[in-house]
């Protein structure tokens, strides 16, 4: 497994991912988790995969702490264009 990389390298959408995977295993519910992040996260030992889906690693959410309390995490652009894909009854079916 990678050592963890340093929290300033990585992406806003790798950041955005780490988060989710952080809420989820919370058990909150995300948005849309980015593969091509997620998977750059995995190589970067912060996530992994299973049988269930993807998850943040102790190695993941250790950073993801230490950036908040070191105040190197600024939010992430809005995601507001983005919608899942899919018809809410309001739509029409």
């Amino acid at each position: 497994m990678a050592a963890a990389q340093p929290p300033d390298q990585l992406s806003a959408g790798q950041l955005i991912a780490l988060r989710n995977l952080a809420r989820k295993q919370a058990g909150e519910a995300v948005d849309w988790i980015n593969i091509a992040d997620a998977r750059a996260l995995t190589e970067l030992g912060l996530a992994d995969r299973n049988s269930e889906g993807w998850r943040i690693t102790a190695a993941g959410a250790l950073a993801l702490t230490t950036m908040v309390d070191s105040g190197a995490v600024e939010d992430p652009a809005p995601t507001n264009n983005i919608s899942p894909m899919r018809k809410d009854d309001h739509e029409g079916n």
